[in-house]
């Protein structure tokens, strides 16, 4: 009988303990990502190439592998026309390779993008807070494409992913050193 009553009084506090630990690192299921916004895109796009005006057909995947490419840039038309003068067109993509990323005619034309279009560089706890977060994904969802990983807005402290998953688009916030956190 001892024993008997030994077990009914630690019983119930191993189980609130067994709760409470379970409830406090609950995993944090992905919620739907909202809908993608689509934004029709301009026909009459102007491309540079490594800081040389372009064609379109630079966008090919067989002319550029994008494992080549450094950066992308993607100006708005009133950019476009501050940077590269009086044109009609409605923007302009500018593609950086990785073999040309400082060559002198793409350090150039990367001085007159930057003083029109200040570039926003993350700070280094911002960096690991998107690796942390993208190394979560991939461990915890091997299978899923991620589509994006960036800070919430007024929350410097708060990252947020979308991605698919068994054909789902899915999201979930994450705290800085990339642990999920309730949105």
């Amino acid at each position: 009988m001892g024993q008997l009553g030994r077990y009914l009084l630690v019983a119930p506090l191993v189980m609130a303990l067994a709760l409470g630990y379970s409830s406090a690192h609950a995993q944090v299921v992905p919620t739907p990502a909202p809908a993608e916004k689509l934004v029709p895109i301009p026909q009459n796009i102007v491309y540079y190439l490594d800081g040389q005006k372009a064609d379109k057909s630079i966008l090919d995947k067989n002319k550029l592998d994008p494992e080549q490419i450094s950066y992308v840039n993607v100006l708005k038309s009133e950019q476009q026309q501050k940077i590269f003068g009086t044109s009609s067109a409605d923007g302009a993509v500018v593609v950086t390779t990785k073999a040309n990323a400082n060559s002198p005619a793409v350090l150039a034309l990367a001085k007159r993008i930057e003083a029109v279009v200040p570039m926003v560089k993350a700070t280094p706890e911002q960096t690991a807070g998107i690796a942390a977060a993208q190394a979560y994904i991939a461990k915890t969802y091997p299978t899923a494409k991620l589509q994006i990983v960036g800070l919430v807005k007024n929350q410097p402290d708060r990252y947020h992913a979308i991605f698919v998953q068994d054909g789902k688009r899915l999201q979930l916030f994450f705290d800085g050193q990339g642990q999920p956190v309730q949105p």
